[in-house]
């Protein structure tokens, strides 16, 4: 069962002096006596009285225009980049880089909790979540209690909680925030997915990693990293982190062995331990006698340690790979390969991961989360494997993000599929008919020839795609995923692409 997390804070009761906080931020520039600090918020609307406000630049905002509400609100200090018009009362820091240093003074406020915990950190393009949440069902298998931190739910203690946020990493506020509930609730290692942005951001500053596990990287958010090589800098981040943990136990490196970027990742896991995984003969822990069906995968995973048959119910060839992926770092743990195999086969399904949707119609039904070029051809070319008929798609780009993969993912669509419908997935302030254009420019490009639509209703969308599957057919919706919001210009709005589906199906009698 999976609560809903909305930043509750289970590690409460919790004051510290100012400069105690601060300790670690040697560039600090104070204004103001040394007092209480009740808890810390980068959000003006959540300050409770005591706290420390952090003001924070983002892309749409200021938080430093909000810093005399946040006082409004009770908060005492006020972290910056500049001094503030405060009253006098209000303690005043100023710094830098105040997002870095938010990183900072969350481990400080929160005593360390990832010097209690385990971490192990997770990056790449595609398959992070999966990966995520399969090393977790091992830790589980061999009597740990791990935490979880993912694109779709965190998992503190043993409770499950949704996370509403169309975010992969957190911010370093709320990742600490859950690391010390997680240490409060018993567990002793947490998984923590990592975005390339959370981590060229400084989400995860200072965390203490043991392991880094990367999946497979391909072309993604080039709107905010330019090139890929910098892209490719930005996940080597998450190896750093590991390289400067104090942590004398790991520092492991688990790579993709068929990754175009492997050298690139192995030059900047000098001083780790490496580990590579893939369906190839020179990886490490790699994988044979693959078997894929809609009711899940099957191979031999052949490891340093061993051979071992892993059965999984998770759909897709390509989910072969995030399960070799979660062997090789329970291999690095010293885990066994019967509780890999047990981990594996306990991990049901995910959320808008290869979901399936069956409420008795005579064609098959995916929802899946592929939103670059790549998952996309890789779902769409496993669906096909095993379909009998007909391939429809229902999928779009998201508004202010990487324009560059919206024509590859239109060219894919093309190439792959009987029919497809371009329809909204977070358009946001962004022209929808742009979008969609930018789309099937690749489409057009790649195959002109396949049929397909331009429906921005995305329950229109669906519904259309539904009223004209047959018996045998398949359907894939993609892009969506787990997400419980449309993000349009107005902001966003309720959506549950699984629940939509089932409502339609029963509305149109299938």
């Amino acid at each position: 069962i999976c609560a809903i997390w909305q930043g509750t804070r289970f590690a409460t009761n919790l004051i510290m002096q100012l400069l105690e906080i601060i300790a670690n931020l040697p560039d600090a520039q104070v204004r103001g006596e040394d007092l209480d600090i009740t808890g810390l918020s980068f959000d003006s609307r959540t300050v409770a009285p005591g706290e420390l406000f952090i003001c924070i630049t983002g892309t749409n905002s200021d938080g430093h225009d909000y810093a005399k509400e946040a006082v409004t609100r009770g908060a005492v200090a006020v972290l910056a980049e500049h001094f503030l018009d405060l009253p006098p009362t209000i303690a005043q820091i100023c710094v830098a880089d105040s997002r870095r240093s938010m990183a900072v003074i969350a481990r400080q406020f929160y005593n360390f909790p990832d010097k209690n915990l385990g971490l192990i950190g997770v990056t790449g393009t595609d398959g992070k979540t999966t990966t995520a949440t399969l090393i977790t069902s091992i830790l589980m298998s061999s009597h740990h209690s791990p935490g979880l931190i993912s694109t779709v739910t965190q998992r503190v203690g043993i409770t499950d909680v949704l996370n509403l946020e169309h975010q992969t990493t957190l911010s370093s506020l709320e990742s600490q925030q859950l690391l010390a509930n997680m240490v409060d609730q018993g567990n002793d290692w947490a998984v923590i997915e990592a975005s390339s942005h959370g981590l060229d951001t400084g989400r995860l500053e200072g965390f203490e990693f043991d392991v880094a596990v990367f999946t497979r990287i391909t072309s993604e958010h080039l709107d905010h990293h330019l090139t890929i090589p910098a892209y490719v800098a930005a996940k080597s981040v998450l190896l750093n982190l590991v390289l400067n943990s104090n942590k004398p136990l790991h520092k492991w490196a688990i790579l993709p062995a068929e990754d175009d970027h492997l050298k690139a990742l192995k030059s900047h896991s000098t001083g780790l331990n490496i580990l590579t995984y893939g369906q190839t003969p020179n990886a490490d822990v790699m994988a044979t006698d693959v078997k894929e069906s809609l009711t899940g995968i099957s191979f031999l995973a052949e490891t340093p340690w061993g051979i071992t048959e892993i059965e999984s119910p998770l759909m897709g060839r390509f989910n072969v790979d995030n399960c070799l992926a979660a062997i090789a770092t329970a291999g690095a743990l010293d885990i066994s390969l019967e509780d890999c195999s047990k981990g594996i086969g306990a991990c049901s399904g995910i959320i808008g991961r290869m979901q399936l949707i069956d409420v008795g119609q005579s064609f098959k039904i995916i929802v899946d989360y592929a939103h670059t070029a790549a998952s996309l051809r890789q779902v769409l070319e496993s669906l096909r494997s095993y379909s009998a008929g007909r391939l429809f798609l229902v999928f779009g780009g998201a508004g202010e993000r990487d324009k560059q993969k919206r024509s590859d993912m239109g060219a894919v669509a093309a190439r792959h599929c009987d029919y497809f419908v371009v329809s909204d997935e977070d358009p946001r302030s962004e022209s929808q008919d742009l979008i969609a254009l930018d789309i099937l420019a690749g489409a057009l490009k790649s195959r002109a020839d396949t049929p397909h639509k331009v429906i921005h209703n995305r329950r229109d969308a669906i519904r259309h795609v539904l009223e004209n599957a047959q018996a045998g057919d398949t359907v894939l919706l993609s892009g969506k995923g787990h997400e419980n919001s449309i993000i349009g210009p107005r902001g966003p709005t309720p959506w549950d692409e699984a629940g939509v589906t089932i409502a339609l199906l029963k509305d149109l009698g299938c």
